[in-house]
């Protein structure tokens, strides 16, 4: 759903999908912006004001949010205001599992064009394993290619996955990283943007287990990064989360494989197969 976003008057912002997204999709995320109950929200949420479609494109008039992404800031931060940088994304991620909506979602996805992950079908691990055989039909072929022992690994998750789903059904925003959330002048998290193609109901531990490698993706930052947020989430989670963290870093990395190209060659592929690769990974996983 990339778009080109431009200041539209002080409060607000225009955003131009050129061919990247539907109206029908505009709407569906208009509607659950509306339905987020925001009063005890830590930081502020988009609000669609305006949709409309002209000369080939859809146009979206948002709410604008105020602060600079926390990416932008990361790469300058000493070690010390990085760490406490970590804290407060962790927190933020935490409060997204309890945002509330109006209107409960009928299905685990919130965009399910193929109908998969309607409630009356199962629980959010049935919904997994179907949504897995969706996406493996796609990226098979490659990682096959790339990932030792590709097919015994994907039965592991399977049996995994066949296990009764016992948690609660808890709002998962699917692309939370420092480029989605802004943050003010004292670095404090003002705005959390861009809900979107994963965003679904279901285990919290989805949006820990990426918002995790999400945090420094390709080493960008060249300091261990993703070894200290590791251990900053199990110190606030527990060690017995760890497994399912593996868990979903690695289903994330099936899901997403092709994302940015259908044949799987870019750098977002090569990241994905470096993570099925991971043997710290399969040897924990739960």
């Amino acid at each position: 759903m990339e778009a080109e976003v431009y200041a539209y008057g002080p409060d607000s912002v225009v955003k131009l999908y050129p061919g990247t997204t539907t109206y029908a999709d505009l709407q569906i995320l208009q509607g659950f912006y509306d339905s987020l109950d925001r009063q005890q929200l830590p930081y502020a949420v988009p609000r669609i004001l305006t949709l409309a479609q002209e000369d080939g494109f859809l146009i979206a008039i948002e709410k604008r949010l105020s602060g600079t992404r926390m990416s932008d800031v990361l790469p300058a931060l000493s070690n010390d205001q990085l760490d406490a940088m970590m804290q407060r994304y962790l927190t933020a991620a935490l409060a997204v599992s309890q945002i509330r909506a109006s209107s409960t979602l009928e299905r685990y996805k919130l965009f399910d064009p193929d109908g998969l992950s309607q409630h009356t079908f199962g629980n959010w691990h049935q919904f997994l394993n179907r949504y897995l055989t969706y996406k493996l039909a796609q990226v098979t072929p490659y990682l096959s290619r790339d990932v030792p022992e590709f097919s015994e690994k994907v039965q592991h998750l399977r049996m995994l996955l066949d296990r009764p789903y016992r948690g609660e059904d808890l709002l998962i925003h699917g692309d939370f990283f420092p480029g989605n959330l802004l943050i003010d002048d004292q670095y404090e998290i003002s705005a959390l943007l861009d809900f979107g193609m994963l965003t679904m109901y279901g285990d919290y531990l989805f949006d820990m287990a990426t918002g995790w490698v999400f945090f420094d993706m390709y080493d960008e930052l060249k300091s261990q990064v993703r070894e200290r947020y590791l251990e900053l989430l199990l110190e606030r989670l527990g060690e017995q989360v760890r497994g399912r963290l593996y868990r979903y870093v690695l289903l994330y990395s099936i899901f997403s494989a092709n994302t940015y190209s259908r044949i799987c060659g870019d750098g977002h592929y090569r990241w994905c197969a470096a993570n099925l690769r991971n043997k710290q990974y399969w040897q924990a996983i739960e």
